[in-house]
């Protein structure tokens, strides 16, 4: 027997293994390893966008417990309002009044506040502002940056290079299912109002049943050109807002015209600057409302565009909107945390933002 010979043949199917993969087997293992990606990326996103809504959820949770908190202290909620400047629209929101007790109170101290103006209070109401302070405190500590007041799934967010925009916000205090925002005064029937006061009393539907914030989104950032939905604030005209019979309570003919009205920008345009600054008052960057379902299928709505420069009307439907899986995140007047869905029926929902419309709440 020759052994060199049987050696050699011993030895050549390893030789031919160390050749390498054929270009047909490199191809398959690439197509395998697709496969595998493609299978694992919408987990992998999943997790992360769950990791997102985690901290949504907390943002929201420590919202609420810092405005009770401040409530506990002052025996009241906060006004959306504190004048600052001498015009009307110069004012900052209740996230400023809460900043303390969101462990921020080295922010809240560098604010300039005048004497002359109380929580509240307005200029027709006698309050005197302070143009020098309002230049400090809008290129100063109100463009300051606070992860609390952030989503984390949000996308959007309107600088200043737009004009009253901002570090960002996608959370805002809900004044309620009405039609109307800002000026409303006594008529707006949330937890939170701009200059009258709320307490833990004027909840008489139950706090557990009641909507004290939720989130937004944020604008494009721009104000001309082309309007984006679900970012930006379409203005359909005052006209479907002044035929809703009942304002707190729209129904969905009346919802749909006021949509309708909004998606044909018939009121003069639109703004992308809405959730660009948490410390202003303004509707669309500090307060929300339940006048329309979460993620509403039409545009954003004000009335006509645009007083005091940007959001600062008396008709509108907010809605609570994210960039979250089918809904929204949701502080209730308890402090509890939910997840709202957007198919929530839209007279319940209304009902949520409503604090004594007297009426049972069912199951959401």
């Amino acid at each position: 027997m020759n052994l060199s010979r049987m050696s050699r043949k011993s030895r050549g199917p390893s030789t031919r293994a160390l050749a390498g993969f054929t270009l047909v087997e490199l191809l398959v293992v690439i197509a395998i390893i697709g496969v595998l990606v493609a299978l694992l990326l919408p987990a992998v996103q999943a997790a992360r966008e769950a990791a997102r809504r985690t901290q949504c959820t907390n943002n929201l949770k420590q919202l609420g417990i810092g405005i009770h908190n401040f409530r506990d202290t002052n025996n009241k909620f906060p006004f959306n309002y504190q004048l600052v400047g001498p015009n009307a629209w110069e004012a900052l929101s209740a996230h400023y009044f809460i900043l303390p007790f969101i462990e921020q109170q080295t922010v809240f101290q560098q604010f300039r506040i005048p004497t002359t103006a109380l929580p509240g209070q307005s200029t027709g109401a006698g309050a005197v502002g302070d143009s020098a302070m309002w230049s400090f405190d809008y290129n100063g500590p109100m463009n300051v940056e606070l992860k609390v007041f952030k989503c984390p799934s949000a996308t959007h967010r309107a600088t200043r290079s737009v004009g009253w925009g901002g570090p960002g916000c996608n959370y805002g205090w809900s004044t309620g299912s009405r039609t109307e925002v800002v000026w409303a005064g006594q008529n707006l029937n949330g937890l939170i109002a701009y200059q009258n006061e709320r307490g833990m009393r004027d909840a008489t539907d139950g706090l557990s049943n009641t909507l004290l914030a939720s989130e937004f989104l944020g604008g494009t950032g721009v104000n001309s050109g082309a309007a984006t939905y679900p970012f930006d604030i379409f203005y359909g005209g005052d006209g479907p807002f002044t035929s809703v019979v009942n304002k707190d309570f729209p129904t969905q003919a009346e919802l749909d015209a006021i949509g309708t009205a909004a998606k044909a920008l018939s009121g003069g345009g639109f703004r992308g600057n809405n959730g660009g600054n948490w410390a202003w008052y303004a509707a669309g960057h500090s307060t929300l409302n339940t006048s329309a379902p979460p993620n509403w299928r039409f545009p954003s709505a004000g009335g006509n565009c645009c007083p005091g420069g940007a959001h600062d009307w008396s008709n509108a439907v907010l809605p609570a909107r994210s960039m979250h899986p089918n809904g929204v995140n949701a502080v209730m007047g308890d402090g509890s945390v939910r997840f709202v869905t957007n198919t929530i029926d839209l007279l319940t929902w209304q009902r949520v933002g409503n604090r004594s419309d007297g009426q049972p709440l069912a199951n959401f």
